[in-house]
């Protein structure tokens, strides 16, 4: 299970409001390396038939196989202020990869990449 806390939905659904996207799912991605893992988030207007779909509070999450492998158990939290805007990501302590960042926003939404247990980022979505 992946949890979205509710400012994480709250950011998500005004994300999706603000770039027309009424209706579409978010995908998270998480990819494993050598430093950690890489997370990216972007609307879809419908899931891959081989993702894992959750719905949290009306938000649809489209997630592959391979990224809920290490998503699974995680938290996405999301905080509106200042240095620390963003989504972070806190994987579960028994998850296998772990992993520490804190990056800024990029052009593709990407997180960043990780070396201990969260990571914050302040994604765009597209």
């Amino acid at each position: 299970m992946l949890i979205l806390t509710r400012p994480a939905i709250g950011a998500i659904q005004s994300a999706m409001l603000q770039n027309d996207k009424a209706g579409f799912g978010v995908r998270i991605a998480a990819e494993g390396g050598c430093s950690g893992a890489k997370f990216s988030m972007r609307f879809e207007a419908e899931p891959l038939s081989e993702d894992v779909v959750i719905e949290i509070r009306d938000v649809r999450v489209f997630v592959d196989e391979a990224s809920m492998d290490i998503l699974r158990g995680a938290t996405v939290d999301y905080t509106p202020d200042g240095d620390a805007r963003g989504f972070n990501f806190t994987l579960d302590p028994e998850t296998s990869l772990q992993s520490s960042c804190k990056s800024q926003p990029s052009e593709t939404g990407t997180c960043g990449s990780a070396s201990g247990r969260s990571c914050s980022c302040s994604a765009s979505f597209q």
